[in-house]
């Protein structure tokens, strides 16, 4: 039997076109995995900033907070002296014309 030669596949040829859009496909991956990897560095960042802030904002939170009820306090303590004074501010009315009269009376001028 006589053997022939066999026939060997050829490579698939790639048209031109088709190669140039699996370059164009592995630019476009390189591109959105350097996108990812500044936006996640960014993210990171963010955070980090955001854990401090949120540490220094809540200490002075804390200040305010403990001022705050301070000055409650304090308006309430004032309120009622107010009231008390005002009270001693109308108990004196009566007292101040009774002291007018009676140094008209000493000085005889009735």
């Amino acid at each position: 039997m006589v053997r022939g030669k066999k026939r060997r596949a050829s490579p698939a040829k790639v048209p031109e076109g088709e190669r140039g859009n699996g370059v164009l496909i592995e630019e476009m991956r390189a591109q959105n995995r350097a996108t990812i990897e500044a936006v996640e560095a960014t993210r990171v960042s963010l955070e980090v900033k955001i854990d401090a802030l949120a540490r220094e904002t809540g200490g002075r939170l804390t200040v305010l907070e403990a001022a705050v009820r301070q000055n409650s306090t304090d308006i309430r303590k004032n309120s009622e002296d107010i009231r008390v004074l005002a009270e001693r501010v109308e108990t004196l009315g009566p007292l101040d014309q009774r002291v007018s009269t009676l140094e008209r009376r000493v000085l005889g001028e009735s």
